[in-house]
């Protein structure tokens, strides 16, 4: 298996793209254009990070940048975990009330990038969710239509690698998802686990699904986004009771990329799983 450092390495390159936030009802609070670019270092033993953001100017057409410059030698924070793709997911690693919680999510294909921060205010409340659109400079690979829930339907299988707090690894093959529809709407089942969603108003042309997961008690939502990804994330953190936030992308038909970071029911980081799968069954 590739050492952590390795898996950061599978990130550099110039990535163009735009951080896009919307509100908890997906409503659009900006979209800015942006510029990342990760160069290895003293033969990739270091990495040198450039971050600019364009923003506009007021009253005008013109934009300005902010820049972010940050040289890192080790795997960037505490709670960070890299997968052999290039994938990695951070965040706080605990919970509670009066802190914002904040984790975030980064899968890759090929020349093309899907990240996202998803934010909740003190009250661990959802406040936002930012989604990274991104593809190496130059490269040519179309951006995916905006996700329909019945891109998702289908059974899926594939290969899940979990990574825990205490640096153990687990890879489980053979994994198995389902989504259908049902006589109420639709319905997910994953590893035997029952899940019923339901669409919270048709003027989001049902791309914001309602679900209660009874495994842990938590309200979630299902936010569908541009280029073939999701976001799944509690409406409100209760603590006492486990929870997980989690990302999903379709890179191309029929093969799917998830991310799922879980906390247990002390609000306690516990692992992080890249699940990669296709679907069999549709």
């Amino acid at each position: 298996m590739k050492s952590q450092w390795e898996c950061v390495l599978e990130n550099l390159g110039e990535w163009v793209g735009s951080f896009t936030t919307v509100t908890p009802q997906a409503e659009l609070i900006e979209d800015i254009p942006s510029v990342i670019k990760l160069a290895g270092m003293r033969d990739n033993q270091a990495v040198h990070l450039v971050l600019n953001r364009f923003y506009p100017l007021p009253n005008s057409t013109e934009k300005y940048a902010k820049e972010v410059v940050w040289d890192f030698s080790t795997p960037p924070g505490i709670g960070a975990i890299y997968f052999e793709t290039g994938a990695f997911s951070s965040g706080a690693l605990v919970v509670n009330i009066g802190v914002k919680t904040i984790a975030e999510f980064s899968l890759i294909a090929g020349d093309r990038r899907f990240r996202m921060i998803q934010t909740f205010d003190i009250a661990q409340q959802l406040d936002r969710v930012t989604f990274v659109r991104e593809q190496l400079q130059g490269a040519t690979t179309p951006e995916r239509p905006h996700l329909n829930i019945t891109d998702l339907l289908g059974t899926w299988t594939g290969i899940a690698t979990t990574s825990y707090a205490d640096q153990r690894t687990l890879i489980e093959t053979n994994t198995r998802s389902t989504f259908s529809v049902s006589d109420t709407g639709y319905q997910l089942v994953e590893q035997d686990h029952l899940i019923d969603l339901t669409v919270t108003t048709d003027l989001l042309s049902a791309r914001l699904w309602q679900f209660t997961d009874e495994r842990d008690h938590q309200s979630y939502q299902l936010l569908l986004l541009p280029d073939g990804g999701y976001a799944i994330t509690p409406t409100k953190i209760n603590l006492g009771n486990a929870f997980y936030l989690e990302i999903g992308w379709i890179p191309q038909t029929g093969q799917r990329q998830r991310l799922v970071r879980r906390y247990d029911s002390s609000g306690k980081w516990e692992s992080v799983t890249l699940i990669v799968e296709k679907i069999i069954d549709n």
